[in-house]
């Protein structure tokens, strides 16, 4: 009888609410919306003004959680309309592993129903002519009760990147850091390429690379300016090493800043590039 009356009189627990959270394509994420060991380290960058440059592919990781069952619509909306080119991806492991690694496309919009955390890859081609502005950009999911608005505003640069060569070498294993694919990208324009290979399934880590190859491409144009020497010494410095020469004999293993250590350098390139 107490038993009853306490239940009663106990106040019943809330659903829990759906949310949007938008990281960097070097955070991945685990079955609960945590970030994975290998990517977890350093200072999470906050997407709230990303900065795009034309001619070449931009990643964002959008992580979904609903409570189970509860049916949702997820949008991605921008304004100005159409000016960005839009293609989302469901991050799934794969087999015999907990890391998700393989992409799968989905349309948007896209309906679901709720089964705890859920990550997508967006994928934004920002196009040769788009005008240099601010595009408002937003992960936008409806699941009944309301919306959940996850709001960024694009800075679509002035910079072109020229044509990325092919890739060279394979690619990190998934239990790697997220940036390690990029980061061979970066020591192959340093110290010279060393041949090309055929193009990896798609998966994160190809993505990746793909990225860090339009990074790549765009400090072969801003080399004609600088010199490739100079060039390689800046790079280093803003990936945190204190000369370049270390990426040919001893990359670094490491970051204080985690895996969007990268990030530093790209910035720095788009930067120059938009000048």
């Amino acid at each position: 009888m107490l038993l009853s009356l306490l239940l009663l009189l106990w106040p019943p627990q809330a659903p829990a609410a759906s949310s949007l959270q938008v990281y960097s394509e070097f955070r991945r994420v685990g079955p609960q919306g945590e970030i994975i060991e290998q990517d977890r380290a350093g200072q999470v960058r906050e997407i709230l003004s990303p900065a795009m440059a034309r001619n070449a592919f931009h990643s964002l990781r959008i992580v979904l959680q609903a409570p189970r069952g509860t049916k949702y619509t997820l949008h991605i909306g921008q304004n100005p309309e159409n000016g960005l080119k839009l293609q989302l991806f469901r991050e799934l492991p794969n087999p015999g592993s907990r890391i998700r690694d393989r992409l799968e496309p989905v349309k948007l919009p896209l309906s679901g129903e709720g089964s705890g955390t859920e990550s997508f890859w967006l994928d934004v081609w920002v196009p040769a002519q788009a005008l240099a502005q601010r595009v408002r950009l937003e992960a936008q999911l409806q699941d009944g009760d309301g919306w959940v608005i996850y709001p960024m505003e694009a800075r679509v640069l002035t910079a072109i990147v020229p044509r990325a060569r092919p890739p060279a070498g394979p690619l990190p294993a998934p239990e790697e850091s997220s940036a390690a694919a990029a980061q061979h990208v970066m020591r192959q324009y340093i110290c010279g390429d060393s041949g090309t290979s055929k193009p990896a399934p798609r998966s994160v880590r190809s993505f990746i690379q793909r990225n860090a190859l339009q990074d790549a491409a765009l400090a072969r144009w801003l080399q004609l300016r600088w010199g490739k020497e100079k060039l390689g010494a800046a790079m280093a410095a803003a990936a945190g090493s204190p000369e370049s020469g270390e990426w040919c004999s001893n990359p670094p293993a490491s970051s204080p800043f985690g895996p969007e250590w990268y990030l530093k350098v790209r910035d720095f390139l788009y930067r120059e590039a938009s000048r």
